[in-house]
């Protein structure tokens, strides 16, 4: 009979457009949600026989993304983490660094020389002495303290690569099983859309972590690599652990430590290139300064002589570290710390500043020592020891500066493909509103179909009576 398929047709609408306007409902409600994707509504016909059409159903709910724009985002989330983290340690270098300042090692370095030139010109004073000495401990503090907090900084960067490891393996699991939960609803004709969001969330604080690469897999899971070794599928997931390999930290599969992974981008990339590279360099050029400086100065001071003590002055006496029973120099320069010769801290009168024996009034080794200040040295490069601590400044403000133009960078190129894909994924109140009064009017077309077909329904019993 045509009314009671009237009848079927509006009643399918109504259940049709109500449907839909829950869908329009979920949009508004989740448009603030950063992991949402926008679902639009594709309508069908329900199919048609001899007398025509049989109404409307939904034929599918479509999740919008573009796979190029997630991909770009992706790959400019991870670059941004390494940018921001290097940007941010390395702000900790220049803080214990100090420089240019009062506090930092080259005032100390230049006060202890600058200590040298006034004994040369009072070489029997004992206040000057002891300002050598003090000047002297100044700079072995100021320069333990830096290579103690370079330690400290690479203590907590290991840390931090702990519970970076952590979260990737977190997420690994996370995916593999929002994978599985995926694959069963598609495959019992469930809506996987909401599913997939938050399975692409946990990917993308996995993006931030480390590079990552992701293939779309069958009904809708994802097949996840980071940094070209196996991370999660539907069926399993991959975990990891890291390790100091010839001095580099990695990231190696627990299933196969023979598998490294080649971390380029991310925060543990970050963390791996300050730890294994940058805090090691910058170590060293302040070890090749603190050692060239001692070994300098201790070569002029041992040719020099003490002030007269008993009968006659002495000479031979290092002043940083201490002779051995076979003459070797032990202890000047161990653990970041310049130790003084215990001998000369006992007694000032051990300070040689006379270039010849028994003349107490002779400055000229003290003078030597101050020349160093603006000698080259060939152990630096040629450079003098100011100027090669001002190249290894020079080096971190370079890498501070190149970390802050990197984030500048990739931060305005990531917020420029975020809006391109909100304005793809994201939703538009305007735009849902819009859906909203279009599938009301058509609910209520449906129901004004049903009155319209009992009328028809009435007229034709009442005829009939």
């Amino acid at each position: 009979m045509i009314i009671s398929k009237v009848f079927d047709i509006a009643t399918n609408s109504l259940e049709t457009y109500q449907q839909a306007l829950s869908i329009t409902s979920n949009n508004i409600s989740n448009a603030d949600n950063p992991d949402y994707s926008r679902q639009v509504v594709q309508f069908g016909t329900t199919g048609s026989d001899s007398l025509g059409g049989s109404g409307v159903k939904i034929a599918d709910v479509q999740r919008i993304r573009d796979s190029m724009i997630d991909t770009q985002v992706r790959n400019y989330q991870s670059s941004s983490s390494y940018s921001n983290e290097q940007s941010g340690i390395l702000s900790q270098i220049e803080s214990v660094v100090a420089e240019p300042s009062n506090s930092g090692l080259s005032s100390y370095i230049a006060d202890f020389f600058n200590s040298w030139s006034s004994l040369a010109a009072n070489p029997n004073s004992t206040s000057m002495r002891s300002t050598v000495i003090d000047k002297a401990q100044s700079l072995s503090d100021s320069l333990k303290s830096t290579f103690d907090s370079f330690s400290d900084i690479s203590t907590s960067l290991k840390q931090q690569a702990d519970t970076d490891v952590s979260t990737i393996n977190q997420d690994l699991a996370q995916i593999n099983s929002y994978n599985q939960k995926i694959y069963q609803a598609f495959s019992s004709g469930a809506e996987t859309n909401e599913l997939q969001d938050e399975r692409d969330g946990i990917i993308n604080n996995l993006s931030k972590m480390v590079n990552v690469s992701v293939q779309s897999g069958i009904q809708g899971t994802a097949n996840v690599n980071i940094g070209g070794i196996f991370g999660a599928d539907t069926s399993t997931y991959n975990q990891f652990d890291e390790k100091i390999i010839n001095g580099q930290l990695r990231l190696v599969s627990k299933n196969d430590p023979n598998s490294s992974v080649i971390a380029n981008s991310g925060e543990f990339a970050a963390i791996n290139d300050l730890y294994s590279n940058k805090i090691p360099a910058y170590t060293s050029s302040y070890q090749k300064l603190a050692q060239t400086l001692v070994d300098k100065v201790n070569s002029i001071h041992m040719q020099g002589s003490t002030l007269v003590q008993g009968a006659s002055s002495q000479t031979n006496i290092p002043f940083f570290g201490e002779l051995d029973p076979d003459g070797s120099i032990i202890d000047a320069f161990a653990y970041g710390k310049i130790n003084i010769n215990p001998a000369i801290l006992n007694n000032t009168n051990n300070i040689a500043a006379s270039d010849t024996p028994n003349n107490d009034g002779n400055g000229n080794i003290a003078t030597q020592i101050a020349n160093l200040a603006d000698t080259p040295c060939t152990e630096l490069g040629d450079q003098t020891i100011g100027d090669s601590y001002s190249t290894l400044i020079s080096q971190v403000g370079m890498d501070k500066t190149s970390a802050d133009n990197d984030v500048s960078s990739t931060g305005a190129i990531l917020t420029q493909l975020q809006t391109q894909q909100k304005s793809i994924s994201g939703v538009s109140i305007d735009e849902e509103l819009t859906n909203v009064i279009k599938y009301q009017q058509s609910y209520a077309a449906a129901a004004k179909l049903i009155s319209t077909a009992e009328a028809m329904l009435q007229t034709l019993i009442q005829s009939v009576v």
